[in-house]
């Protein structure tokens, strides 16, 4: 399942008792949904495979680059590569590259990932010397998820994300309400909500932190080899 960020957003806002942004302004709602999406990935990221494109003699190579405007991302978590010889139908199996972890040679036996970067031992460099218009290094992993900037943006999420992420926006929303009087004033006046005080705003609290760290805990993704 996935949802764009105009959907998402409009479905926050309706949630938030404010689908007129009279309280929670456009902006506002943007960073809950983009604070949602950081925290979410760290317990159940994204799960991608990429195709790079070998360049002849380059040993390190930025995963998910076009994803992220070509900025390395920490947080990306390679779990399995392979070169394959994609200029076959269907692409054909060349070989797995194991770990560095779990070679003998030292970091140069294998790959490891360091600052958001692929690095693959030399040996493997220099038999993807003169293949590189037909062989690609596949990769598997886990990512965080990519924050959407345009109302178009496909966010490819499950049910089970979406709603996890709407209860940790829910309970930052009230958190937001309960450390600014003004603010709090303000959506109970400008929203409809004068029927809530703040001892009811208290409760509210309670039921989603209780919601959010049941979901948290069942959505925890455990990262494993493909």
């Amino acid at each position: 399942m996935s949802t764009t960020y105009g959907t998402l957003k409009a479905r926050v806002a309706n949630v938030l008792q404010d689908p007129s942004a009279h309280t929670f302004t456009a902006t506002m709602v943007n960073e809950l949904i983009q604070s949602a999406l950081i925290e979410v990935g760290r317990i159940a990221p994204e799960q991608f495979t990429e195709d790079l494109t070998p360049v002849a003699n380059q040993i390190k190579y930025a995963v998910r680059s076009a994803d992220f405007l070509a900025v390395a991302v920490p947080e990306i978590e390679v779990m399995r590569v392979e070169v394959w010889d994609a200029s076959q139908s269907p692409d054909q199996f060349i070989m797995r590259v194991n770990p560095a972890g779990r070679e003998w040679g030292g970091q140069d036996s294998g790959w490891y990932v360091w600052g958001g970067e692929l690095y693959l031992p030399t040996r493997v460099v220099i038999g993807l010397v003169g293949h590189e218009t037909e062989y690609v290094v596949r990769v598997w992993g886990y990512s965080p998820y990519v924050l959407p900037g345009d109302d178009a943006d496909v966010i490819a999420i499950s049910s089970d994300v979406e709603q996890a992420l709407i209860w940790y926006i829910r309970l930052e929303a009230i958190d937001m309400l309960l450390a600014s009087r003004d603010l709090f004033t303000q959506w109970q006046t400008r929203s409809g909500n004068t029927d809530l005080t703040p001892a009811g705003l208290m409760n509210q609290r309670s039921l989603a932190a209780q919601e959010w760290r049941s979901r948290s805990r069942a959505l925890t993704r455990l990262r494993s080899e493909v």
